[in-house]
């Protein structure tokens, strides 16, 4: 495979202001770099791969800010749930049930779904460390699927069945986390020795949840991932009903703690002067519209977040209740900002709410921003990581495209992606995806066999 590749005659969508979105285009990746974006680039060498990018667009990968990647495993469990159904069932029950290798599983399937589906960076909020083992699987298996990615080591506690066959409740016991607090020193030495922001996986630390946790817990926790040196420290927040009394950015702003490193989850019931907090502190906010909207958090504040100058992105959060695929994610984000700013209320507006793209910088160089990876990926510029997604549009359904970000959003799906790059490495090639260690067909037949425990 050679170290160079060449993309001829795309339309580039680039989210670079500077080279916008050209037609005709092409783009040479040298050694994991962008190289050149121009027409008409010569081949550098023989062995430069060249892909034949006419009638498809060629974007930066979306980066997914937000995800519980174990719950792979679970998927369609939760499409009819509330919150609360999903406290009970996926986090008292289902996720204490899951062995290393379950979640070794999880992680790998649920990033390769993700590349799939053309998202190249993800941050997984990794809140099934039932064990040490468990916690070197969930590293192993994003390792393995060659996905760009943090890993936020989660200190929620799974519940502990005492007595398997009792799924009733009665059988739980409390799991103490104190363990976890040197169990993720161990993993941050062992894993993540450099933790620069050009590797390709980073360590990354997730406080107990807030709305669960007292206080002073929480603030300590935030300061415990900082002293292990977390390249991002998350946790979900302001959750509409479910939190409503627990103004965190507040009491983290008069505590004076809040900071470029931080990614908060959800933040639908986010006040103006959280959000001008966040702001001013440089923080970063994840809105993830599916579970948002179905489970009762609010509506997602992405675009009001960047309203007020935040820097807003986009998650997926759990498979067991929709796909890994940003595509349907940007679209029902973009159509609820829509409606929700003229609902049924005269006159008819004179122009949309939300542009195309505007929820396209979101889910690429909007959560490369969040993450702190904006000078290494996003966009297609010259000098960054070749992360790229090349859409095929040979489908009726993309036939003919006047606006290639209008494509991106409201008409292409996983199913058109054809080409993936990581870091300069195809991870997906002529719409299959390059095998890991494993074949794709022997994870398949694996993941699916550890799918089948009814908790």
């Amino acid at each position: 495979m050679g170290s160079s590749w060449l993309f001829r005659n795309a339309t580039v969508v680039s989210i670079d202001e500077k080279i916008g979105t050209v037609k005709n285009c092409d783009v040479l990746v040298q050694d994991s770099i962008i190289s050149e974006v121009a027409p008409n680039i010569s081949a550098p060498s023989d062995d430069t791969v060249i892909i034949d990018a006419t009638n498809a667009i060629l974007s930066p990968g979306f980066v997914d800010t937000h995800r519980h990647t174990w719950q792979t495993q679970l998927r369609t469990v939760t499409g009819d749930f509330t919150l609360t159904d999903y406290a009970i069932h996926i986090r008292n029950r289902y996720g204490s049930c899951y062995t290393p290798e379950d979640v070794y599983l999880a992680n790998l399937c649920g990033a390769l779904e993700s590349l799939d589906a053309g998202t190249t960076c993800l941050l997984d909020h990794c809140h099934i460390l039932n064990s040490p083992a468990h916690a070197d699987a969930a590293v192993d298996g994003l390792r393995a699927s060659r996905i760009r990615g943090t890993f936020c080591y989660g200190l929620y506690g799974n519940p502990v069945f005492s007595d398997p066959k009792i799924s009733d409740g009665t059988a739980l016991v409390t799991d103490n986390q104190d363990w976890r607090h040197d169990d993720a020193r161990r993993i941050r030495e062992e894993k993540f020795q450099s933790n620069k922001a050009e590797d390709l996986l980073r360590f990354g630390f997730a406080p107990t949840e807030v709305e669960r946790t007292p206080l002073e817990q929480t603030l300590n926790e935030i300061q415990l991932g900082r002293s292990l040196g977390a390249a991002i420290v998350t946790g979900h927040i302001a959750m509409g009903s479910y939190d409503r009394e627990l103004h965190l950015v507040r009491i983290l702003a008069e505590r004076k703690l809040l900071g470029p490193d931080l990614v908060f989850s959800h933040g639908a019931a986010l006040l103006e002067d959280e959000l001008k907090a966040i702001k001013e502190a440089g923080a970063a906010i994840s809105s993830t519209p599916d579970t948002e909207l179905q489970m009762g958090m609010g509506q997602p504040i992405a675009f009001e977040a960047e309203k007020h100058g935040c820097t807003a992105s986009i998650g997926i959060d759990i498979t067991s209740n929709n796909p890994a695929d940003m595509f349907g994610q940007m679209r029902l984000m973009l159509q609820q900002k829509r409606y929700s700013e003229v609902g049924s209320a005269p006159p008819p507006p004179r122009k949309v709410a939300a542009r195309c793209e505007d929820v396209l910088r979101m889910a690429t160089l909007g959560g490369a921003k969040a993450l702190g990876l904006s000078h290494l990926t996003g966009s297609i510029t010259p000098g960054k990581r070749a992360d790229l997604v090349l859409t095929r549009c040979d489908s009726l359904r993309l036939t003919p495209v006047h606006d290639p970000a209008i494509a991106l959003v409201l008409y292409a799906n996983a199913s058109d992606v054809d080409t993936v790059l990581v870091d300069g490495v195809p991870v997906k090639r002529d719409g299959k995806l390059a095998p890991t260690e494993r074949t794709v067909e022997e994870v398949r037949r694996e993941y699916n066999g550890s799918s089948e425990i009814d908790p």
